[in-house]
């Protein structure tokens, strides 16, 4: 089979012919992949740099993905073996299935980003209606998708922030009430986010920077009476890999700093959570309800794709 595959840790999946994987236990079975997103931690482990590792090179990379089983459904799952292949090996139980007009790529792309939204609103966050919600550098396709979930989920105000100007009008459209630029000098920075606070006091804090802007909404709300508790959750650190919290912030206000992936909850928490929800956001985004946009490479593409996620395969799209 025709499969993305990494030979040593650090290097790019290239696209070449592996050995078909070989079903040996009574609750696996082979599916037929038609997309799989190419997301952090697909990228992570091929860099060798997360804490979970292939147990042999080479490999097929993939966590997860959208194939066709046996019995002709069309489902999300994860992998057992790598899902960015003509074929892979899955879990018999516990597909979710896709509704029909769903783009396959789409539908594979979309765990992901709920992973680091809605899951971290919910499960970190206790996100209830009504909450403030303050999205840290939300222009990229995870932030726009935690726009609209913190919408769904209830949030009377959703505050985000972002140095693309064009991507912070369309946040705009998609739910956003207020948005604040990051290209600003820090002291306008600091008085942007002190003056949204006064307006609408955040529950919830949604970071995916880090560093910098991390460090302007600590300092943001060292100089605010909190009108009430607050949440922040760290979720991804594009902009640095540290920051400095300031202890005072710790000591004399009431916020609790935790983060949300993929290593800071059990497995059964994430499952539970894409077997009840999935399938009401795959309808939403179907009824266009929720706006989604993915862009997708063919399999053979993956060197070139790998550098240009979030960005989805798409394989045996001619078979079915």
């Amino acid at each position: 089979m025709k499969a993305a595959i990494l030979s040593k840790y650090g290097k790019l999946p290239v696209y070449q012919d592996f050995p078909d994987p070989v079903v040996n236990k009574a609750d696996e079975t082979l599916i037929y992949p038609t997309a799989s997103a190419i997301k952090q931690l697909d990228i992570s482990k091929a860099a060798g740099t997360h804490y979970t590792k292939f147990d042999e090179l080479p490999s097929v990379v993939g966590t997860d993905g959208v194939g066709i089983t046996d019995a002709g459904d069309r489902i999300y799952t994860m992998g057992i073996t790598g899902m960015m292949a003509e074929k892979a090996i899955i879990k018999k139980e516990g597909g979710i299935i896709i509704p029909k007009g769903l783009d396959d790529g789409v539908a594979a792309a979309i765990p992901n980003t709920l992973v680091g939204s809605d899951l971290a609103l919910m499960v970190k966050g206790g996100i209830k209606s009504g909450d403030c919600v303050f999205i840290n550098g939300a222009t990229g396709g995870t932030g726009a998708m935690a726009v609209q979930m913190a919408k769904i989920r209830g949030a009377k105000t959703v505050i985000v922030t972002g140095r693309d100007s064009k991507k912070l009008e369309y946040l705009k459209e998609i739910g956003a009430d207020v948005t604040i630029d990051l290209k600003q000098d820090n002291d306008k920075l600091i008085k942007a986010i002190i003056e949204s606070y006064k307006e609408s006091p955040f529950d919830i804090i949604l970071d995916y920077l880090w560093g910098q802007p991390a460090e302007a909404i600590m300092t943001s709300l060292l100089k605010v009476r909190l009108r009430s508790s607050i949440t922040y959750i760290s979720v991804g650190s594009l902009a640095n890999n540290t920051a400095n919290i300031p202890s005072q912030l710790l000591r004399s206000k009431e916020i609790q700093i935790i983060g949300s992936g993929i290593g800071s909850f059990p497995a059964s928490v994430l499952q539970k959570y894409l077997q009840e929800n999935l399938k009401m956001v795959y309808d939403l985004v179907n009824k266009e309800d929720i706006k989604f946009k993915t862009a997708s490479f063919n399999l053979e593409e993956v060197s070139h794709a790998w550098t240009h996620s979030p960005s989805v395969l798409l394989i045996n799209k001619h078979n079915f």
